[in-house]
């Protein structure tokens, strides 16, 4: 080979893998030595000595936890980590490579967007920009075949952020922004709170090594889960976690850390419909998707238009991955009324009970206090046909109805209500009502009813639903189920 060309390579590869942040994040996530790197000598230019080392982009195939991943991650020391076509038909390189063998795909977006003044390259190389656009139909294409994580880490804008919504997972740092850059070039950004508070953003950490340990963790789950099977140290104390008084408002994230392997709990999307809480988790080492009402939550655990909307994707996610799914019932219903019927309600009730009638992953449903009108369908299903839950169960504690207690003193107690000499004394109509009719409700009359499979003490719940998946194993299909709905 000739001697010159033969150091031009050399240094140009020199050049291109120079440390920097975008290859040493890529370095920690990966398994030691696993990382087999694509398009190295890609560079702004096909000239030699250019500048722009890997052109901003680094690629390529390698392992976490042992199974194989695709992942890149844009270099902002290099054009602000802006994106062009050659950078960008790496990633399509590396969305070919997970969609043919099923690989997750994980993908640091921070960057500029478009890198200004871009040059259409000249033949015979390509001569039409379309990287960007394959990028776009390849993350769409992938949607519930293999899983798709995007980390946001600083400032991200334009097509970088776009690359991170139609990912299934997106995990950002405390100091990120996303944003776009104007008509005027001026740059408007968003804090990732604010994305997070409306779904755009799933997890959101302290800093990038904290973020990276998170796609770590997040990958688990959709291979072989953490290697233990041990119980919380919680677990011991779930029957103390449902208050006596049925009106006590509770934090059902203890619930689902008692029931869950010790450590294993990884809560999406927080901020996102406080009334409706989703993780991933294992039970008895099995990865699972575990969803629940929130008590504790403004709106007392109702489903509203964006619980809706959450659970449902939820569903849909656990469905595509086969990961069975646990849902921890406890609510008064969808919410009502002119404030929830501007929100869109009507359309928005009817997402998860879609989902779950389309689901084929099992699904076990505990219910552990109240579920009023189609509030526990929209948990586990229509539960009257064949796509009923694989289980449902339920604590003592439970109440069940058409609308809740109180809410029905009001029509069963209208006129003495109506005529009582004060709102204490209304109240206290009311709630002797609630009373008087609870115990017909309990959990005794509903087991003799077959309302449930059984009712059970909390502390038998974790046993009987992982003895369940033990019977039926974990199979991913030869083809795609569906997308998940990209927020």
């Amino acid at each position: 080979m000739d001697a010159e060309l033969l150091t031009q390579i050399t240094d140009a590869r020199e050049r291109a893998r120079t440390a920097s942040a975008a290859r040493n994040r890529i370095e920690r996530l990966v398994d030691p030595g696993s990382f087999v790197e694509y398009g190295v000598l890609a560079g702004e230019t096909s000239n030699a000595e250019d500048d722009a080392p890997a052109d901003g982009m680094v690629a390529g195939v390698g392992r976490v936890h042992g199974h194989p991943i695709t992942v890149a991650s844009y270099d902002t020391t290099v054009r602000d980590g802006t994106q062009t076509d050659r950078n960008m038909r790496k990633l399509v390189r590396l969305l070919y490579l997970a969609n043919r063998h099923r690989w997750p795909f994980v993908v640091f977006v921070d960057g500029d967007g478009a890198r200004p003044g871009h040059p259409w390259v000249v033949p015979p190389i390509v001569v039409y920009n379309r990287g960007r656009y394959d990028v776009y139909e390849g993350l769409a294409e992938l949607s519930g075949w293999a899983p798709t994580i995007a980390v946001i880490s600083g400032r991200t804008l334009d097509g970088n952020a776009g690359l991170a919504l139609l990912c299934d997972c997106v995990i950002a740092t405390a100091d990120s922004t996303v944003g776009s850059r104007g008509p005027d070039d001026a740059i408007h950004t968003r804090p990732v709170e604010a994305l997070a508070a409306d779904g755009s953003v799933d997890l959101i950490v302290d800093d990038e090594a904290h973020a990276i340990d998170t796609v770590a963790d997040y990958l688990a789950y959709w291979g072989d889960g953490f290697g233990t099977d041990e119980p919380s140290p919680a677990h011991g104390l779930i029957a103390d976690i449902i208050p006596d008084d049925r009106r006590h408002p509770y934090d059902v994230r203890r619930v689902i850390e008692a029931l869950a392997d010790a450590g294993t709990v990884l809560e999406l999307g927080e901020r996102w419909a406080p009334s409706m809480v989703t993780a991933l988790a294992t039970l008895g080492g099995r990865p699972v998707g575990m969803m629940a009402n929130q008590p504790m939550s403004p709106v007392a655990g109702a489903i509203d238009s964006p619980a809706a909307d959450k659970a449902a994707r939820f569903v849909e996610l656990c469905d595509a991955y086969e990961l069975p799914i646990v849902s921890l019932v406890d609510n008064p219903g969808y919410m009502v009324g002119p404030d929830a019927e501007r929100g869109g309600i009507a359309r928005h009730h009817a997402r998860p009970l879609a989902a779950l009638h389309h689901r084929t992953v099992p699904l076990c449903s505990v219910q552990l206090r109240k579920a009023y009108g189609l509030g526990p369908f929209a948990m586990s299903g229509w539960g009257a046909s064949r796509i009923m839950p694989e289980l449902r169960l339920a604590w003592p504690s439970v109440e069940s109805g058409g609308m809740s207690l109180e809410g029905a003193a009001f029509l069963v107690k209208r006129k003495e209500i109506r005529a009582a000499g004060s709102p204490e004394e209304a109240r206290s109509i009311r709630d002797s009502y609630a009373k008087e009719m609870r115990d017909p409700a309990s959990g005794v009359s509903a087991g003799r009813t077959f309302s449930f499979d059984d009712v059970i003490l909390p502390g038998e719940t974790r046993d009987r639903i992982i003895t369940l998946l033990d019977a039926i194993p974990r199979v991913f299909p030869a083809a795609k189920k569906h997308p998940i709905d990209p927020r």
